[in-house]
């Protein structure tokens, strides 16, 4: 069957670079912006600059979200079929991990610190964790995890310190790793355990920052009083020399938690989000955050707590400013606030397009967070209308419940 990709005047643009072209078949397609951006994990407002030809010079990495979002086949586009193309962000990130792993496999032991080791192992799990089933991770995190654990009751003295520094880390990833598997006891037993990992290493932006992690779930997995009792206890917390980085993201956070408890004070939360952010000077971020945090990240954070609040002309501008997800789970996750907003406003079909893309998503990956964040969308979806437009969506989700002959 000819698709939109096999047509020779699309065909011809994706071999010239020219994604204005190729957006605009895909949008005359029927595709919308918003659905394009689900797909792709890009933002609308990166669609909209491409369509549009605001924007002529995407990097591989966008080029690569593009044709895998939109099944074009890469070799069109001028790219290898393997990953082995980054642009150089990417080159970067991947070398600073898989080469300090070689790195310790070939330095012999005395000259690389136990720590550095763990830390090494710990950042490969976190970058497979991207594009990898949780159950895949969650078993071989766990006894890495173990490992360090061991490796730490054995210390001494500052050994030890920087060994719970490792811990804290593992243990953060294993509860992330859990909540992606909807598995509430196990993810708050591992995010104790990098609180007190974090507070044996004596570093206290790290343990404020693994407080700040468990409190955004608790908001994220339905409990948002505790969340945010969390987050303003970390908050408080802050030693005055803290990175303007670190209170822009609490207040974020804060901000999400009082968007799900239908608090409209979260506004003025996140104005101050917004001041931290515009106040912080371009650096290296310090650890343990790995991300400045700009306006676009302000802005995801105020798309969700506008959609929480059910303030859809915010919402709908702050998902066009926001940074795009930096994994296809999380591009689902947003997704999903996404259709929520739209269905708010009254665009079910749109909303219901939406959620069928991120259900698609969460099956492939495994993740139950995905799959159940889908669920209570379309839970909260009623109505004679609602059940007509919400057909092919409803086939989805009933598939759990089915079995196919093979």
């Amino acid at each position: 069957m000819t698709t939109i990709s096999d047509r020779p005047d699309v065909r011809d643009a994706l071999a010239r670079g020219d994604w204005s072209i190729v957006l605009c078949a895909f949008l005359d397609g029927g595709l919308s912006q918003t659905v394009i951006a689900a797909r792709t994990g890009l933002s609308q407002s990166q669609v909209s600059r491409l369509a549009n030809g605001q924007s002529r010079t995407p990097s591989i990495k966008t080029t690569k979200a593009l044709c895998d979002g939109l099944e074009v086949p890469r070799q069109f586009a001028g790219l290898l079929e393997d990953a082995s193309q980054e642009d150089d962000t990417d080159r970067r990130q991947f070398l600073s991990g898989s080469l300090t792993v070689l790195a310790a496999a070939a330095i012999p032991h005395s000259d690389l610190r136990d720590g550095q080791l763990l830390m090494a192992t710990s950042l490969s799990y976190r970058q497979l964790e991207q594009r990898t089933p949780a159950r895949s991770l969650a078993q071989p995190v766990t006894a890495h995890l173990s490992l360090a654990c061991d490796m730490a009751r054995r210390a001494q003295g500052k050994q030890r310190i920087r060994l719970a520094a490792a811990v804290a880390e593992i243990a953060g990833l294993a509860a992330w790793l859990h909540a992606d598997l909807v598995e509430p006891g196990r993810a708050r037993q591992f995010y104790k355990m990098s609180m007190n990992a974090a507070q044996q290493a004596q570093h206290p932006l790290l343990a404020i920052y693994m407080q700040g992690s468990f409190g955004q779930y608790a908001t994220l997995a339905g409990d948002p009083v505790h969340g945010l009792r969390l987050l303003r206890d970390a908050a408080g917390r802050l030693p005055r020399s803290a990175p303007t980085t670190a209170r822009a993201w609490l207040a974020a956070l804060e901000a999400v938690a009082l968007g799900y408890l239908g608090d409209r004070a979260a506004l003025r939360v996140l104005d101050d989000a917004q001041r931290y952010a515009d106040a912080d000077i371009p650096a290296d971020p310090v650890w343990p955050w790995v991300f400045p945090f700009d306006s676009s990240r302000v802005a995801s954070y105020r798309a969700i707590t506008a959609s929480r609040l059910g303030l859809v002309k915010i919402a709908m501008d702050a998902f066009g400013q926001a940074e795009a997800a930096r994994s296809p789970k999380q591009a689902a996750l947003v997704a999903v606030e996404h259709a929520r907003v739209l269905a708010t406003g009254g665009d079910l079909d749109q909303a219901c397009d939406l959620a069928v893309t991120a259900y698609d998503v969460g099956c492939s990956y495994e993740s139950e967070r995905v799959q159940q964040a889908v669920r209570e969308f379309r839970t909260s979806l009623t109505g004679r209308n609602a059940q007509r437009i919400t057909a092919e969506l409803d086939d989805r989700l009933h598939s759990v419940y089915t079995t196919r002959s093979t």
